[in-house]
């Protein structure tokens, strides 16, 4: 029943239900909450940042047993993660549309942190490694299924991209990365390469990202489809290139696609643009 409620809690967040939800039953009582969140994580104490303000803070004791089995909650501050965590709603109260969650208990949380490097010569080996590993195409970055479409976009604040990508996967670990080329870089749009290591997968027509996420009920969390990237040491970068004082209005994201296909060489891989642009609500 507990694999149960954290599998639901992963799978409502991917299909766009609120924060906090209660799924609790004759059988377990507590009630099961999760959610896309930043860690903030200073001096031993720990919450996490929703956007709309929410605020969730667990209880130490909490913390204190996921890093006995490993975690290291320092690395994560100022991290894109995904929790799950639950509370006895006779010892804990929690009114439905709260914005400040305290006291709960945090038993699961998964990074969604994806790498991004400045590379001060393009195609130059021993600075642009990443593009050299750069082996596979991509399905698309963003999915519509269902007449929901997920695509990418400024999470809780200027600095954060969340970016949700579908492509082939089986049974490897992939590395997705965005890449800056400062020297490329006229603004006011920030421009942004997507490399892509398979990690030498095999492919298979019916194991992509989306459908390891959405049609294993959250078995695999969210990480294989959604990656997140911290912007902060780019957009610095974009700032002294360019003059611009402000963040850029605009982020752009080019990367090989291919709906049939990881070939880069195949007829079929093209280069396509994306884009990320804040929310009018969050301008």
């Amino acid at each position: 029943m507990k694999q149960f409620k954290f599998l639901m809690v992963a799978f409502s967040l991917l299909m766009g239900v609120s924060l906090t939800s209660c799924l609790n039953s004759e059988s377990d009582p507590n009630s099961y909450g999760g959610g896309m969140v930043k860690v903030q994580s200073y001096m031993g104490y720990t919450s996490f940042k929703g956007e709309g303000g929410i605020t969730i803070t667990p209880t130490p004791a909490s913390i204190s047993v996921l890093e006995a089995n490993g975690l290291k909650i320092s690395e994560l501050s100022d991290k894109v993660v995904n929790i799950a965590y639950r509370w006895d709603p006779t010892q804990v109260d929690i009114p439905k549309d709260s914005k400040d969650i305290k006291g709960v208990e945090l038993y699961s949380i998964e990074s969604l942190d994806n790498p991004v490097e400045i590379v001060e010569e393009k195609g130059v080996s021993a600075n642009d490694s990443l593009a050299h590993s750069n082996n596979a195409a991509i399905i698309s970055v963003g999915y519509d299924a269902s007449g929901m479409k997920y695509e990418p976009q400024f999470f809780y604040d200027d600095y954060t991209i969340v970016v949700p990508m579908n492509y082939y996967i089986n049974n490897k670990k992939h590395f997705l990365s965005l890449m800056y080329y400062p020297n490329e870089d006229n603004g006011p749009e920030l421009t942004l390469y997507l490399a892509h290591n398979s990690n030498k997968d095999s492919e298979s027509a019916n194991s992509t990202s989306w459908n390891l996420t959405a049609n294993t009920g959250g078995y695999y969390g969210l990480g294989l489809f959604y990656k997140a990237y911290d912007l902060r040491s780019v957009i610095s970068r974009y700032k002294r290139e360019t003059g611009f004082f402000e963040n850029p209005p605009v982020v752009k994201i080019v990367a090989n696609v291919n709906q049939y296909s990881m070939k880069l060489d195949d007829s079929q891989t093209e280069e396509k643009t994306y884009t990320v642009t804040k929310k009018e609500a969050d301008k």
